[in-house]
C-alpha cells in the first residue's frame, strides 16, 4: 500500500507540472466567467443556462485533463523508455497501473474541485453584485443555500463520466499515442452520450446492426444517463437512489477496464 501511495503521489505530482494542466484549469474559468455574459436569449432561465453550460465546461476540462494525463505518464515513459527504470524497482505492474490511475484522478479531482468553487463563487458574486444579467430571484435555492446542489449534482455525474473515460485512455495509452489517444477518447465520448438513443432504435433496424448497437450499449459507458439532464427526469425522493446507483455503475465499470488494463500491461513486452 506503501508503494502504490508513493506511486499515486509521484504521478500526481508530475500532472500537476505539466502547462495543460493549468491551461485546462484557467481557459475553463475565463469560460465559466464568461457564460454570465451569453444568457440574453435565455427567457427567464438565465441561471439555469449558465449552471447547464458550466458543467459542460468543466465535464470537458476534466476529461481533456484525464486523457492528456495518461498520455503524458504512459504513452510517453514508453516512448522514453523511462518506464525500464520504474520496472527495475520492486514494484509490480499492477502498482504500477493503479498508481499511474490514482494519480491521474486525484490531479482531475483537484482541478473540478477548483473550478467547481470558482463556479459557485461567481453564482454567490454575481447575486451580490449583480455584475450580469442575470435575475437570481428566479433560484430561491442559489439565494438561500452556501452550496448550489443543482450544480453540485451535476459536476458529480460529470467526474463519473471523467473517471470512466480516465480509465479508458490508461488502457489505451499502453498502445497509442497521444493524438490517436485523444480521437479514440473523443469518439467514445460522443458515442456513450447517443448509445440510449440508438439502443431504442435498435428494433427497427436490421438484425446486424441491431447485435452490434447492444454490444456497444454493454461494451461503452452510457453517458447518457449520468448527466443532471438526466437526473431532471428522476423524482426529488429517488435521486439518491440515482446517484447510488449511477456510483456502484461507474465503480464497477472503472474496476472491469483498469482489470484489462493490467492484463495488457503484463502482457507488453518492452525492448
Amino acid at each position: 500500500m506503501k508503494k502504490l501511495f508513493s506511486l499515486a503521489f509521484n504521478s500526481f505530482k508530475e500532472v500537476v507540472r505539466q502547462p495543460f494542466y493549468y491551461i485546462l484549469l484557467l481557459s475553463g474559468c475565463f469560460v465559466l466567467f464568461m457564460s454570465f455574459m451569453f444568457t440574453f436569449f435565455a427567457f427567464g432561465e438565465e441561471l439555469r443556462m449558465v449552471k447547464d453550460m458550466a458543467i459542460s465546461t468543466i465535464t470537458i476540462c476534466g476529461l481533456l485533463a484525464g486523457i492528456l494525463s495518461s498520455s503524458v505518464l504512459i504513452t510517453n515513459e514508453f516512448k522514453r523508455k523511462t518506464i525500464l527504470a520504474l520496472l527495475c524497482k520492486p514494484v509490480t505492474r499492477v502498482q504500477i497501473v493503479l498508481g499511474k490511475f490514482f494519480g491521474i484522478v486525484a490531479a482531475v479531482v483537484v482541478l473540478i474541485v477548483l473550478q467547481a468553487t470558482f463556479l459557485e463563487v461567481l453564482i454567490k458574486l454575481d447575486s451580490v453584485l449583480g455584475f450580469s444579467n442575470l435575475d437570481p430571484s428566479l433560484d430561491m435555492l442559489a439565494n438561500t443555500s452556501l452550496v448550489d446542489y443543482y450544480c453540485l449534482q451535476g459536476i458529480y455525474f460529470s467526474l463519473l463520466q471523467v473517471l470512466m473515460l480516465t480509465s479508458i485512455s490508461v488502457i489505451l495509452s499502453i498502445y497509442l499515442n497521444i493524438s490517436a489517444n485523444l480521437i479514440v477518447c473523443f469518439a467514445v465520448f460522443v458515442l456513450s452520450n447517443v448509445l440510449s438513443y440508438l439502443f431504442s432504435l435498435s428494433e427497427k433496424v436490421p438484425a446486424v446492426v441491431s447485435f452490434v448497437v447492444k454490444v456497444c450499449y454493454v461494451l461503452f459507458p452510457n453517458f447518457s444517463s449520468l448527466n443532471i439532464f438526466a437526473m431532471n427526469s428522476i423524482s426529488g425522493e429517488h435521486i439518491p437512489l440515482y446517484i447510488f446507483y449511477a456510483s456502484l455503475y461507474s465503480a464497477v465499470y472503472c474496476i472491469m477496464v483498469l482489470w484489462l488494463a493490467i492484463i495488457c500491461f503484463k502482457r507488453k513486452e518492452f525492448s
